[in-house]
């Protein structure tokens, strides 16, 4: 007898999440890779060079968590408007994000072009420092965000295209376009870097460009990614709009977004700040502390992908049921994601952690220093359960438009347990290197323990298409 086809059975539900998290997985190991190519190639013009690319990396790394509101908050908009089959609100709510994307690109880069070496000053602190004691990286910094100035005008755009690609339930396309844009930015590179020198075979064509030749072929690379994702997404079924469709501002879509979003943006200056003050503890304790934990994080969050492949494929499911009122489908979505992210992470940890000394031989590092990466990376396998809670369990809040709780538990984590804990063992009773880790370790569990105990309540099972149709 042939069993009746069941949408919520929880080997369906599971194949689903795998399906939409195994591009999204695949695009940030790509994105990755090509960061340590990038510095790989850039290293070949010396530390001033590296250190300069670094500090206009951390600036853009900043930017986009400033219009995580529009990003994400419009990708939980996009999920649910999908899921009630509310064509026209979605129609309206991806024209408004693009509008408003474009509007932020000529913002950032007014202000690339005219604040950006003074940005670059506060990054590195020598704003505040008497002119004949300043470093010269803000200057050689500003040679690249003068020429990235006019890619910039296409990021925000193309990651909210990105987003909402990815929302609508097609996150293979962003991934396979990210692919050519990765592919590009490298060979565009190495192409502008070296003057287009055939390493043996032939000098360079042209004058080798350095740090401005990055900022070259990494604003070529987001422009044609861009138009690439905007065309997608304006063909989309769902969508079907023309360029001439994008002529104003729906004031009413906007807000909602912004209103769902903006804790999204603090809550990543939140957790990038309690990041730094934790590195400037490392860094207090010895330099040689400091260059330990950056190992054993990079070490670590290669296995984290998976977690946030995962964290955007359930909030994806979970935003298209409950905009479709399916509120028992959204509860066995979380149950199944939860699971798969439980056995993976901390899978994927174990694995990392019995392959830690073979990578560590890439390093010119002390014997000391590789066994404290080895230690830290396998503490890091005791509490990678309570990592999976943490980077899976906002995604399910959001779904659902509950964005501001995840700000809340990082800031009580953080303030709470994380770094008086992590000063007391440290610093004052003078454990070091391993009391500082205590306290970050103590603050991921605490976060991952209130996260899990926040989800029973079910106040993320809400129909935001219903409410702002």
């Amino acid at each position: 007898m042939r069993l009746p086809f069941r949408p919520d059975q929880p080997s369906r539900l599971q194949s689903r999440l795998f399906n939409l998290a195994w591009p999204i997985i695949l695009q940030i190991y790509l994105f990755q890779m090509t960061g340590v190519v990038d510095n790989l190639m850039v290293g070949q013009f010396g530390e001033q060079t590296i250190a300069a690319l670094g500090i206009c990396l951390q600036l853009n790394f900043f930017v986009i968590i400033s219009y995580a509101a529009l990003t994400q908050g419009g990708a939980v908009m996009t999920a649910q408007f999908r899921g009630a089959r509310n064509r026209e609100a979605l129609r309206e709510t991806v024209a408004t994000l693009i509008i408003a994307g474009f509007l932020i690109g000529l913002l950032l880069c007014a202000l690339y072009l005219f604040a950006g070496e003074w940005l670059l000053s506060l990054l590195t602190t020598d704003l505040f420092r008497p002119p004949e004691q300043r470093s010269a990286l803000p200057g050689l910094g500003y040679e690249y965000l003068a020429v990235i100035s006019v890619g910039v005008l296409f990021m925000a755009p193309g990651q909210i295209a990105m987003h909402l690609l990815q929302a609508l339930g097609d996150t293979r396309t962003p991934m396979r376009l990210a692919l050519y844009a990765n592919v590009f930015n490298v060979v565009g590179n190495y192409i502008f870097l070296f003057g287009g020198a055939v390493p043996g075979l032939t000098g360079p064509l042209f004058e080798p460009m350095g740090l401005r030749g990055v900022a070259i072929a990494t604003s070529l690379a987001w422009c044609g990614q861009t138009l690439m994702m905007l065309a997608t997404l304006l063909r989309h079924e769902q969508v079907a709009l023309s360029w001439r469709d994008l002529r104003g501002l729906v004031w009413t879509r906007l807000r909602r977004v912004l209103h769902i979003g903006y804790p999204l943006s603090l809550d990543g200056f939140l957790w990038q700040g309690s990041a730094f003050v934790y590195a400037m503890m490392f860094n207090h304790v010895g330099a040689e502390a400091y260059a330990a934990f950056l190992i054993a994080l990079i070490i670590r969050s290669l296995s984290l992908a998976p977690g946030a492949g995962y964290q955007q494929a359930i909030a994806i499911a979970v935003g298209q049921s409950l905009g479709a009122n399916h509120r028992h489908r959204a509860r066995a979505y979380v149950r199944a994601g939860l699971r798969s992210v439980s056995v993976v992470l901390p899978l994927l940890g174990l694995i990392l952690w019995l392959l830690a000394p073979w990578y560590l031989q890439l390093y010119d590092i002390t014997p000391e220093t590789r066994s404290r990466i080895i230690w830290m990376v396998g503490f890091g396998c005791l509490y990678s359960l309570a990592t999976a809670m943490t980077i899976t369990i906002p995604g399910v809040l959001r779904s659902g438009g509950d964005t501001k709780a995840p700000m809340v538990i990082t800031t009580l984590g953080f303030a709470v347990i994380g770094l008086p804990l992590s000063y007391l063992l440290g610093i004052h009773l003078g454990f070091g290197l391993w009391g500082v880790f205590a306290g970050f370790a103590a603050d991921e569990i605490a976060k991952a323990i209130i996260m899990r105990l926040y989800l029973r309540r079910e106040t993320w099972l809400n129909n935001l298409a219903r409410d702002t149709a």
